[in-house]
């Protein structure tokens, strides 16, 4: 949602605005703001003097306008132009106001960053400072308007939690792919994005940006060590054993909360989940780390998935130390075609369960041929 064509006039020069940046909320304001209310069907009832801010307190709405601006760049062809009155071909490019599209976006995210952090951590307003005492003959001389009464001290202005934030924050809100995160920064210390600085655009999940913000998380990030969460699935294994400790797994299943998502199963039940895993065959986990074995928490979704989805019996059948290895080299075929799992822990395991739709088909066919012999085998046996 960047902006920036000036009030467009046949004499208008081509040369940068003293002023760009009143220029881009003007036109904000103005154009792009008409543009959004036309377009975004979350702002047909919002009345148009107040798209605006509607949008800019709102990160899910200016993540749809950025959405629209990138997939549908011709509604904008009028409003955000270059000098040379054409749609800019890469954030690179410099518009009419001075500034690069880029600068432009940084702008953009940044305010409505400002906004949310200031609603979300503004706390509890301070108390006004007492009046100064006045003494006895001082107050006669008050009562007699022969002096003045006494003014009530300023309270010095410190920096709040959300300006500290901001502040932290400030060089590292530059693109547009970060504005539905803003609600997971607001989670985040000053003090960590410090520490990360750069490095943390590479966090662009918002589940490990909320992950973060658990103080054991920042403590770990600040002594330089990955947090369990953060790692690999290989440190799901036990030493140089190519199997699975369980009490890694549950710890991993604890953080990730993943009762919530088996809400059929108590304390005992995910204990048993936990136990009936950690048994993989390490022939299935050589077929199925490298597929999805960057990411320990994708790892640990899928296997538990799987066991929801198969339940402990077929689980055991298909991955255990005795297991189908052509089944599981089918499992792991299928999600090497799949694109990355995206969204939150939910949408994993909705996406991981369709990915075992087949294998699930398979196994029933598999068991209604077997059944079908047994029964033809029985028949066999009485007639003799």
């Amino acid at each position: 949602m960047s902006t920036v064509s000036a009030p467009r006039t046949e004499s208008s020069p081509a040369v940068p605005l003293a002023k760009p940046v009143e220029t881009v909320r003007t036109v904000l304001r103005r154009d792009i703001a008409d543009i959004l209310h036309d377009h975004l069907p979350a702002l047909h009832m919002v009345p148009r003097d107040k798209v605006y801010d509607q949008v800019m307190d709102d990160p899910n709405l200016l993540h749809q306008g950025f959405q629209l601006l990138r997939s549908k760049p011709e509604l904008f062809k009028d409003v955000v132009v270059t000098p040379q009155r054409m749609f800019p071909s890469s954030d690179g490019d410099a518009l009419w106001c001075g500034r690069t599209m880029a600068e432009v976006i940084a702008l953009v995210v940044r305010a409505c960053a400002r906004r949310y952090f200031k609603k979300r951590l503004s706390g509890p307003k301070p108390k006004p400072l007492p009046l100064p005492k006045v003494g006895f003959f001082h107050s006669i001389a008050i009562s007699l308007g022969l002096a003045n009464p006494p003014k009530r001290p300023k309270r010095k202005r410190w920096p709040s939690p959300a300006d500290k934030l901001f502040d932290a924050l400030r060089d590292l809100l530059l693109y547009d792919w970060q504005v539905p995160l803003i609600p997971a920064y607001a989670a985040l210390s000053p003090q960590l994005v410090a520490r990360l600085g750069p490095k943390l655009l590479d966090y662009r999940d918002p589940l490990k940006l909320q992950f973060l913000s658990d103080p054991a998380v920042e403590t770990a990030m600040v002594e330089g060590k990955t947090p369990l969460l953060f790692d690999s699935a290989k440190r799901l294994l036990s030493g140089e054993a190519d199997t699975i400790n369980p009490e890694v797994l549950w710890s991993v299943c604890q953080k990730m909360r993943m009762g919530a998502l088996f809400p059929g199963y108590d304390v005992g039940e995910m204990r048993k989940a936990v136990s009936l895993i950690a048994a993989t065959s390490p022939a299935a986990l050589t077929h199925l780390m490298p597929v999805l074995g960057g990411d320990i928490r994708q790892f640990t979704m899928y296997l538990f998935t799987a066991y929801g989805k198969l339940g402990p019996i077929r689980y055991r059948q298909v991955l255990g130390a005795d297991g189908q290895t052509w089944m599981v080299e089918a499992m792991a075929r299928r999600a090497a075609k799949e694109p990355p799992l995206t969204g939150t822990h939910e949408q994993w395991k909705a996406t991981i369960e369709s990915w075992l739709d087949s294998a699930v088909e398979t196994l029933d066919d598999n068991d209604l041929r077997n059944a079908e012999v047994l029964g033809r085998l029985d028949k066999v046996a009485v007639k003799h």
